[in-house]
């Protein structure tokens, strides 16, 4: 029986395939140190999981209006004003099963065949495979000379009349790097008065370190209308397998997205509940969780800058490091020799059972991706692996 031409074009979650490895060693026995973990190890915060069960005791188990239940939307608009100073009304917010639906029903609600779509690299694996499954084309804009940011001038220049979107992410996975608000208003010179849509990833908006600050573009004169906010509770809350997510943009794309999203799911009654919980009650986990995120990048950065033939970008948001492994290759060890980052996961795997994500899928061959949403043991059995599998290396 035939599969369809667009599953070819869809390369697999090298994420997920890491994490495969990772359990499929468990399962032999095997003590593993798991540095891929794209979530926080944190429990969901008690008085959300309450409203969760509440819902449940209520009987709030039934379907709800496909673009999510009024008061949720409510508190998101409000959530936006409050901390976002963005003013958006109800019918301008569509709640979604996680931030990753919010985004592949953005896609499809703004793409024709063929529609181009500038995505900065190193990015997060989904971008250009959702593009993809749009029927759009990635445009991928090398980011590794730049500090892993666009320029003005790299954006312009991939700029053409086929351009339908600017697909970015700050704090961005996997680098951890911030936009300033002074480099956002450099890029919103570019794109404003263009018929460009900038979708803006802001999931890991709350995790960020050393006083930055976050910005949405939507924030930027001019750039409101063209913008696209996808976000939800899944990393700042540690509410990953609660599945909900959000859009705010022009009430004609969000109409368009929910008409889509009406005919392939609902989110789900009752973690919506916990949503609401979420955005309206106690937020000092939130700050708690965000400042052992950052003790956490402060011991893995310590460590790894002891060993010379690594290197990376300081981490200022999310919980990711992005580890520059290019000076391993070409020395040696028992089954071969490296040639790539892939090449580096598998030895690590196999000498030291430390699990990493290799760059390939992000867009930037020549790095690995750790986590630091993981516990500090974790964490320094991760480090003094990595010392001991660069050092038993052979040139």
């Amino acid at each position: 029986m035939q599969i369809a031409d667009r599953v070819q074009r869809i390369e697999q979650s090298e994420t997920l395939r890491v994490k495969e490895k990772a359990l499929e060693l468990r399962r032999r026995g095997v003590d593993v140190i798991d540095l891929t973990a794209g979530e926080p190890d944190f429990h969901t915060p008690a008085h959300i999981c309450a409203a969760g069960e509440r819902a449940i005791r209520d009987g709030f188990t039934k379907y709800t209006a496909s673009a999510g239940i009024p008061e949720l939307r409510e508190a998101i608009v409000e959530k936006l004003s409050r901390e976002n100073r963005l003013s958006y009304r109800p019918e301008q917010i569509i709640v979604t099963v996680g931030a990753k639906p919010a985004l592949i029903t953005a896609l499809m609600a703004i793409l024709n065949p063929g529609d181009e779509v500038i995505i900065p690299a190193p990015y997060w694996v989904s971008y250009p495979q959702q593009v993809r499954m749009a029927d759009g084309v990635p445009v991928i804009v090398d980011t590794r000379q730049s500090g892993f940011k666009i320029t003005p001038e790299a954006l312009e220049k991939h700029l053409t009349p086929r351009t339908r979107a600017f697909l970015f992410n700050s704090p961005c996975n996997p680098t951890g790097v911030v936009y300033s608000p002074k480099e956002l208003r450099a890029l919103a010179e570019v794109l404003k008065g263009t018929s460009v849509w900038i979708l803006s990833d802001e999931i890991y908006e709350k995790i960020v370190f050393d006083n930055q600050v976050h910005q949405s573009p939507a924030q930027l004169d001019g750039l409101y209308h063209q913008t696209i906010v996808i976000n939800g509770v899944s990393k700042a809350y540690s509410m990953t397998g609660w599945r909900i997510g959000y859009a705010a943009g022009p009430v004609e794309v969000i109409q368009a997205m929910n008409r889509l999203q009406s005919h392939f799911t609902t989110p789900p009654s009752i973690s919506q509940k916990a949503a609401l919980a979420a955005l309206t009650g106690d937020q000092s986990p939130v700050e708690a969780m965000r400042r052992s995120f950052q003790q956490r990048r402060d011991i893995l950065t310590k460590g790894l800058q002891q060993v010379k033939e690594l290197s990376f970008i300081y981490p200022q948001g999310a919980f990711y490091l992005f580890l520059n492994v290019s000076r391993l290759f070409h020395k040696t060890w028992e089954k071969g020799t490296l040639q790539s980052s892939l090449d580096v996961c598998e030895y690590l795997i196999e000498t030291q059972h430390l699990v990493t994500v290799p760059g390939r899928g992000f867009g930037a061959p020549d790095y690995i991706r750790l986590s630091f949403a993981t516990g500090e043991s974790e964490l320094l059995k991760g480090i003094a692996a990595l010392k001991e599998a660069v050092e038993n290396l052979k040139h």
